[in-house]
């Protein structure tokens, strides 16, 4: 391999995860030349990335089939020798035939009969392990050799850092710092806005915890009402940061609270101790992978079910506020021990 495309556009959340197959790629095949393929809105995560030497951003909704000459142009332009599609759908199967590469690399169990359209097709079970080890798995399978600690790089600059600082400068000077985003894509993964606001309030009133709230700009909605429910002071940044300065602002968080989420994943990137809600989704095949992170979830027998939708959502409403805060306090109290002792978050084993 010495010219590949990966592809895997969406989502944000599986991006980051599958970014961990980089580092063993580069080290495998000294030389080789990555390009990822993804939509529009994900490029950030991959942009500018130091193992990614090309990215090709195609439109999800209503630009493909207008753009779909120019994609395809330059689809085979760079003549791959390989392609790995780590999506394995319909989709994105065709797009890696669109390329005339002749190595077609995906997973048996592709959905949506993508696997027609693969040459080589390794069958590395979705149910028998985490989404990061499957990856890992399948770059094992190429010839990679693995390494003892896996990395989620993240392109994160000084100028992303920068922003950061100043918008933290007039509102944290040294608490403790909680990033808390309240938001999730599906419905069934949203823990109640209410929720969020009493363990923002305990956090801030028995941490003496900064809580800054995050969002989308289509989420501003949801945040700003976590926000109104609030008694203590908080900082809403939902829609005003790009993905590198909310990995910026992961960076300096002493806890990241959340559902299932793409923000989710980008705070367990980069090591930023985390308190992940979970409900119909299953944390042992895509929770946080991260060794400082705790799912906190029911043990209902409906779970998992992975709806996008439910009438009762018993696994989110019957989950505590008590629940949530100890875990999030427990997590603080271990940061303050930290620096209590001179040391910061390098220090956390990895």
């Amino acid at each position: 391999m010495k010219n590949v495309l990966i592809v895997k556009p969406s989502a944000l959340g599986d991006i980051v995860q599958a970014t961990c197959v980089l580092p063993a790629l580069k080290s495998a095949f000294p030389g080789i030349r990555i390009t990822w393929l993804t939509f529009e809105h994900n490029a950030e995560i991959v942009r500018d990335h130091p193992l990614i030497d090309g990215v090709i951003s195609i439109r999800r909704k209503g630009g493909l089939l207008r753009t779909l000459p120019g994609l395809v142009r330059s689809l085979r332009d760079p003549e791959f020798d390989t392609i790995i599609d780590l999506q394995c759908l319909l989709r994105s199967a065709i797009l890696s035939r669109l390329t005339g590469c002749a190595r077609r690399i995906g997973f048996a169990d592709g959905r949506e009969q993508a696997t027609l359209f693969y040459t080589e097709k390794y069958d590395i079970p979705v149910h028998a392990m985490h989404a990061v080890d499957r990856y890992l798995t399948l770059c094992e399978r190429l010839g990679a050799a693995l390494s003892i600690e896996t990395t989620f790089p993240v392109p994160v600059r000084d100028a992303h850092r920068a922003r950061i600082s100043a918008l933290l400068a007039d509102f944290a000077r040294g608490e403790l710092l909680v990033a808390m985003c309240p938001t999730a894509k599906w419905q069934s993964k949203q823990w109640p806005a209410a929720s969020f606001a009493a363990v923002a309030d305990i956090l801030a009133h028995r941490c003496n915890a900064k809580v800054v709230l995050l969002g989308s700009p289509s989420e501003t909605e949801i945040v700003a009402d976590v926000a109104a429910r609030m008694t203590h002071e908080c900082l809403d940044l939902s829609g005003r940061v790009s993905l590198m300065e909310l990995a910026a602002l992961f960076e300096r968080a002493d806890l990241f609270v959340g559902n299932d989420s793409g923000l989710m994943h980008l705070a367990s990137a980069t090591r930023t101790p985390t308190a992940a809600i979970f409900g119909p989704t299953d944390p042992a095949r895509t929770g946080p992978y991260n060794p400082h992170a705790r799912a906190i979830k029911l043990h209902l027998e409906c779970m998992p079910c992975f709806k996008r939708a439910c009438e009762s959502l018993r696994c989110m409403k019957e989950l505590t506020v008590q629940t949530v805060a100890g875990a999030c306090e427990d997590i603080l109290s271990q940061a303050w021990k930290r620096r209590e002792n001179g040391r910061d978050r390098a220090s956390l084993p990895r």
